[in-house]
């Protein structure tokens, strides 16, 4: 029996060695070389310039209101000075709007910082599940249960960079600040303001300098 009743096909020849199954593509075409790097962009202060001057000026705001409603009382007990008075209460409101303005660039700021991580790095030895940075931000609004997952966000954040370090080495910074996380953490547990401020203000300012060393800016 004739295998090919209308005549052989074109370009065909029982000799040829069989086609592969499906087009060839181009190496790298679609996907990309798992061990190569991917370049890094440095994570921006703008975040952390907004926390430092808003907790500059809500401490200041703060003493100062302070000093004016003790001046007041010390002056006359009886009828206290009533310009000194509403001062005192201008600056305490200030002082707290500063104190939101304040938490909320935090919050942005570590939203960014976990952002900035690849996705196989954002997780942490202290946490049962990967942590997503919308995850890292908002469960820090949760009462009493903040005070637990600010060490876990933060530690993880720098054990991370840790691990990145050897896909993207750092010249000048050898380790993540964990311990100035650590600090920054138990201070803002006894002393927040300002010790606590000015410790995270550090911290910040560490890991943004580290991501910028990791991206050859």
């Amino acid at each position: 029996m004739n295998p090919y009743p209308y005549g052989p096909q074109p370009g065909f020849s029982p000799y040829a060695p069989p086609a592969p199954p499906y087009p060839q593509q181009a190496a790298g075409a679609f996907y990309r070389d798992v061990g190569a790097s991917a370049p890094l962009a440095p994570l921006g202060s703008g975040a952390r310039m907004v926390h430092v001057v808003a907790s500059a000026i809500g401490t200041l705001g703060f003493f100062g209101a302070v000093g004016c409603i003790t001046a007041a009382i010390i002056v006359d007990p009886d009828r206290p000075d009533e310009t000194l008075m509403v001062a005192g209460g201008i600056g305490i409101a200030v002082a707290v709007l500063l104190a939101y303005v304040q938490i909320f660039a935090g919050l942005f700021w570590l939203y960014r910082a976990w952002q900035w991580l690849p996705m196989e790095q954002r997780y942490t030895k202290h946490w049962k599940s990967m942590i997503t940075p919308g995850q890292a931000a908002w469960m820090m609004l949760i009462p009493y249960f903040h005070y637990y997952w600010m060490f876990v966000v933060n530690c993880g954040l720098c054990d991370a960079l840790d691990r990145m370090r050897v896909q993207y080495p750092t010249r000048t910074i050898l380790q993540a600040p964990k311990q100035l996380a650590i600090g920054a953490c138990i201070a803002q547990l006894v002393i927040p303001v300002p010790v606590g401020a000015i410790m995270w203000s550090l911290f910040m300012r560490r890991v943004e300098r580290m991501t910028a060393e990791m991206s050859g800016a």
